[in-house]
């Protein structure tokens, strides 16, 4: 919270978790992190690929860590069929580490684009939640 409210702290609160071996993380706000928009479409070139376009806006006047995201494929009655949880190397998977350590800066979008082999399921719909584990 001090690092977030008076930003030039960091280096001193930084310094002083590397003695206490603790980690000086970045915010995690759900509340103030949305999935701004989604899409799940089949990959019209590979047979049961299907794509995952998303958005995500921090909406906090602060960087955020990066959220996981919980995907779940449903069936016609709206039923789960698979589930899978993406961290954020999951899905940022071009980012180095230092860049997802940076997180989602104050009122930045990140556009999201995953490819998933759905095996054949017959999946209709989806439902998307953010969290932070």
């Amino acid at each position: 919270e001090i690092a977030v409210l008076v930003p030039e702290t960091r280096p001193y609160l930084a310094a002083a978790c590397a003695t206490l071996k603790c980690d000086l993380r970045l915010p995690r706000r759900p509340k103030l992190m949305a999935i701004e928009s989604s899409d799940l479409q089949a990959d019209g070139r590979r047979e049961s690929v299907i794509v995952l376009n998303a958005v995500l806006r921090n909406q906090a006047q602060f960087a955020q860590e990066y959220p996981a995201l919980e995907l779940t494929l449903t069936d016609e009655r709206d039923e789960a069929v698979a589930r899978r949880v993406l961290l954020p190397a999951d899905y940022l998977a071009g980012l180095t580490a230092a860049q997802l350590a940076q997180g989602i800066g104050a009122g930045a979008d990140a556009a999201l684009r995953i490819y998933f082999d759905t095996g054949g399921l017959r999946a209709i719909g989806y439902r998307m939640y953010l969290f932070f584990p």
